[in-house]
């Protein structure tokens, strides 16, 4: 353990640089992220304290841009002249629902006049309004950062594992829409406008680099920068004028048609971000030989299509809508098209820790992981509890009063959906994740039934190496059985020719005199390991062996199990050396009752086969006997032998010998098939000297 240790702080120590500047994004991004959920919460739990934009404003101008004063630009604000959108937001930002602003604005037309408007609070009056708010500003946000961070952290070398993290900033940026004003405005402003303008550009990278280079990208590594560059000019320049915009609304006026181009070439550059990164990984699943790679890769894929197609319609009818060619979209489907964006985080996040595409290297303790995914499991529950508790208390500060169909139908609908899925989703969790700190004994129970079951070794070696790597993020298993003075492989992960260990080699003696499974550590080998000779150790290290269990027979091993590394890189603690020593043991008897049935069998169809050999033998012996009786008047013949043994050397015939009867008897001496040979031969002999006309018996008897 303390090797381990040692081992993680070199790590840690190479790695500084790369923790320094996580340390930074993460607190920036904190920073960010407890401000806008802070301002949100308090938004939707105390909606009459906090005022809310009484009309957005167009881009890079001072002309309102909905409500009843559209068209008319903003020219003072309270006697103010309006010179700056961020100057604005601090004054709605300190004042409360109701408080009246004066406003000076001009129409159209150029004539100026004054409007005294009350602020108005923000208002949530639907299930899916509170829905849609919570899940772009709060859950997408903490699930794609979280994902994010946790790699980067955890693989801080790792090219893939950056780009990630840049990925889920940028998507967690590009969903969120809260109306929420900074207390550094230019920090958190070009923060949030680089990262949401800029996604196109991760994607793109990502679907390139991840899990493994396109090979395109391999001998072409130029290719990739004719799309980086405008696309990353184009982020930078959406970033810098709107920046500009929010500080001085007279110098934003001067580039407001770049800002309009700029604004759609970013659609354009979304829509061919995302295009390559379908078109990296479709390429990439085409040609993994790999089945698990292919596997992840189709999840992503299909996550990915579920999750942003919609929106990429929606991006492509907004274009359309700007040309005039459509109406608006409908608010249903601008939900579903919301929310079904909170799927492409949940599917990164189930492909990298479930499936472990990026192979994690997480150390920590298993009833911790366990924990965390229980609790995250809780904070969903609990967010859709506060989501339904803020509309029923918005419901009922209406002044109308509330409609209790409204209240009760989620009411109702959350304790179905409750009684019907959770414990399914919580069995789901316990399945899933972290599978190795969950459920050991059933894992044993499953095991202790199937190896109990008459099974061929093949099958019964195949279900047992399968439910450990599952159980236990094995990488490497190697099963040697039994075989005349060797145990050779019966299942095996590791590429190349079959191994064999010696039955009296000294590998082989340490498991049968210990009885217990030996932990195989090179860097720390004890007493044991150097007494091995240099084909054993070589074998171990082909193997990746970093413990052995021995699989007990009755007189003898019946064989011998080595497992690698955890994929966790966790060691193997006394628990799972315990559980996997009974599975072992139970493996080992059933290897021995499968040979023993097949034996058993073998013997039994030997039996069949001598059975009917002797069947056939009576069969063939009986016609040796007489068939026909000589016809002599006045006698009457007759016969029977029953052998002991179905055949045997007894016989008797009946001999016409010119009008006389000859009776012959005989015993050959022994029983079974060589009696019966003989007999044969010996009726043969004696009815070929009656054909040669022999009828002195004394000489027919020589």
């Amino acid at each position: 353990m303390a090797q381990l240790i040692h081992m993680a702080d070199a790590k840690t120590g190479r790695a500084w640089p790369q923790y320094l500047i996580l340390s930074l994004f993460l607190a920036v991004a904190v920073m960010q992220e407890t401000g806008s959920i802070g301002f949100l919460l308090n938004a939707l739990l105390h909606p009459a304290a906090v005022a809310a934009e009484p009309f957005a404003l167009r881009a890079a101008t001072g002309q309102i841009g909905n409500g009843p004063f559209a068209g008319n630009t903003l020219l003072a604000v309270n006697g103010k002249p309006f010179r700056s959108v961020n100057e604005f937001l601090a004054l709605l930002h300190s004042s409360k629902p109701g408080d009246r602003l004066r406003l000076t604005l001009s129409d159209p037309s150029g004539a100026a006049r004054e409007e005294i408007i009350p602020l108005p609070g923000h208002v949530y009056d639907k299930v899916s309004d509170v829905v849609v708010t919570v899940s772009l500003n709060i859950l997408i946000p903490l699930v794609a950062l979280g994902l994010g961070l946790g790699v980067a952290f955890i693989r801080p070398r790792d090219w893939n594992a950056w780009l990630l993290l840049f990925l889920m900033q940028s998507f967690a940026h590009m969903v969120a829409q809260v109306d929420y004003f900074p207390p550094f405005p230019l920090l958190n402003e070009a923060w949030d406008f680089f990262w949401g303008n800029s996604w196109a550009i991760w994607m793109l990278l990502f679907g390139i680099y991840f899990p493994r280079r396109l090979p395109l990208d391999q001998t072409r590594p130029g290719l990739k920068y004719a799309l980086v560059i405008p696309m990353l000019f184009i982020a930078l320049s959406q970033d810098t004028l709107t920046v500009t915009w929010l500080e001085n609304v007279l110098t934003a006026l001067r580039f407001r048609r770049l800002l309009v181009a700029g604004y759609f070439a970013g659609m354009v550059m979304n829509i061919v971000g995302v295009s390559c990164f379908f078109y990296s990984l479709s390429w990439k699943i085409r040609r993994e030989t790999s089945p698990d790679s292919r596997r992840r890769l189709r999840i992503l894929v299909t996550g990915a299509y579920v999750a942003l197609l919609p929106a990429g319609f929606a991006t492509l009818r907004s274009l359309a809508l700007a040309a005039g060619l459509f109406a608006g979209i409908p608010s249903p489907v601008v939900v579903y098209i919301l929310l079904s964006l909170a799927a492409f985080p949940v599917v990164l996040a189930y492909v990298i820790v479930v499936e472990r595409a990026m192979d994690l290297s997480i150390v920590i303790r298993q009833g911790v992981k366990y924990g965390l995914a229980r609790t995250g499991l809780w904070v969903m529950r609990i967010a859709i509890g506060i989501t339904l508790a803020i509309f029923i208390s918005q419901e009922f500060s209406r002044k109308e009063g509330a409609n209790p169909y409204k209240i009760m139908g989620p009411i109702v609908g959350l304790v179905l959906v409750r009684r019907r899925y959770t414990n399914s989703v919580s069995d789901w969790v316990d399945r899933q994740f972290f599978r190795e700190a969950y459920n050991s004994e059933r894992v044993l129970a499953d095991l202790a039934g199937e190896v109990s079951r008459p099974v061929e070794i093949g099958p019964l070696v195949e279900t047992v190496a399968s439910r450990i790597a599952g159980t236990m993020h094995v990488a490497d298993i190697v099963i040697l059985l039994r075989e005349g003075a060797d145990l050779g492989t019966a299942y095996s992960t590791r590429p190349g020719e079959p191994m064999s260990i010696a039955r009296g080699s000294r590998i082989v003696k340490r498991l049968r005199e210990t009885g217990t499974a030996q932990i195989i550590d090179f860097d720390n080998p004890g007493e044991w390991l150097p007494t091995l000779d240099a084909e054993e150790l070589q074998t171990l290290d082909f193997m990746r062996t970093q413990l052995l269990l021995a699989l007990p027979g009755r007189e003898d091993l019946a064989g011998v199990m080595s497992l690698g590394a955890k994929r966790s890189e966790a060691p193997w603690s006394p628990t799972d050396i315990k559980l996997l020593e009974a599975i072992a043991g139970q493996m080992g008897l059933a290897v021995e009752n499968s040979r023993l049935l097949v034996s058993l069998a073998a013997e039994a169809g030997h039996r069949e086969r001598q059975n009917r050999e002797l069947e056939i033998a009576r069969e063939v012996q009986e016609r040796l006997f007489p068939q026909k009786f000589p016809p002599l008047p006045g006698l009457d013949c007759a016969g029977y032998c029953r052998p002991a043994h179905g055949v045997g050397g007894d016989y008797y015939d009946f001999i016409h010998l010119d009008g006389r009867l000859g009776i012959a008897i005989g015993d050959v001496s022994g029983k079974g098939i060589g009696a019966a040979l003989l007999m044969a031969s010996l009726q043969a002999s004696l009815r070929g000297q009656t054909m040669a006309g022999v009828r002195d018996l004394s000489a027919l008897m020589l």
